[in-house]
């Protein structure tokens, strides 16, 4: 396997990574279609429809006092906390969490975040690619950001 060394510039610093045969892509975020729902915003920064195979990378922000209805995952989820505060209630537990902090949410588990602080959330968010989201009634959640 070849692999070559690349450098890219993003949000003031240089990530070096290796990188395999396969093709590469690069997205401006100020290029990206933001969603909104209920006060909540999604914007899609690594999906299966920019290139991303194995784990889909969004920027989301929780509006204060707006939460994301409870659902569940059918892989882990991975929200990094960079703004804000947010009561995140995963399965029976309720734990706080204030920027910076992250906070890994095993799969098949049910949550909800609420902001509970007094500005918007801002955090990215890693889950498993194309991996099933359900409502608590156990229906598919066709999110119009994951299309």
């Amino acid at each position: 396997m070849v692999m070559t060394k690349k450098s890219l510039m993003g949000w003031g610093w240089a990530i070096s990574f290796a990188l395999s045969a396969g093709e590469v892509f690069v997205h401006p975020h100020e290029e990206i279609t933001q969603y909104s729902m209920h006060g909540n915003f999604q914007k899609g920064l690594a999906t299966k429809a920019m290139g991303a195979q194995q784990f889909e990378v969004w920027r989301a922000s929780i509006a204060v006092g707006s939460r994301t209805p409870r659902h569940v995952h059918e892989t882990e989820e991975v929200f990094i906390v960079l703004k804000g505060k947010i009561l995140a209630i995963i399965g029976d537990q309720e734990i706080e969490c204030s920027a910076p902090a992250t906070l890994i949410c095993p799969a098949n588990v049910p949550h909800q975040l609420i902001n509970i602080g007094d500005e918007a959330t801002d955090q990215i968010l890693v889950l498993g690619i194309d991996s099933k989201i359900s409502n608590m009634s156990g229906e598919e959640m066709k999110l119009p950001w994951r299309q």
